[in-house]
């Protein structure tokens, strides 16, 4: 294949990759980012992420934006707030208190 063979293929290639893209950023234009969202930043990334692992395709992440559909939003809102994670006392925390009872309150 000569050069200008080449060239041709890398072009047209990179054309059907530039309307392919064109595509997915007109399905997503109305699609609503972390910094737009209602459910602030942190619960909309754990909602993209959760949306993406389970293979939905209401949820995308975009370079640094992570974007959900307006049904995927809709139904998120819906969902009950549960608590991620219950936080326990560091074993630093733990000493400091037992230090605490041992060393008179200070």
């Amino acid at each position: 294949m000569s050069p200008a063979d080449l060239a041709r293929v890398l072009r047209a290639a990179a054309a059907a990759c530039d309307a392919l893209v064109a595509e997915a950023s007109a399905d997503r234009a109305e699609w609503i980012d972390q910094r737009q969202s209602p459910l602030g930043p942190r619960r909309h990334c754990r909602a993209v992420r959760r949306l993406v692992t389970e293979g939905s395709r209401e949820a995308a992440i975009v370079g640094r934006r992570q974007l959900l559909s307006q049904a995927a939003l809709t139904a998120e809102l819906a969902r009950p707030v549960t608590k991620q994670t219950v936080t326990k006392p560091s074993v630093a925390d733990e000493l400091r208190a037992e230090l605490r009872l041992v060393g008179g309150g200070r």
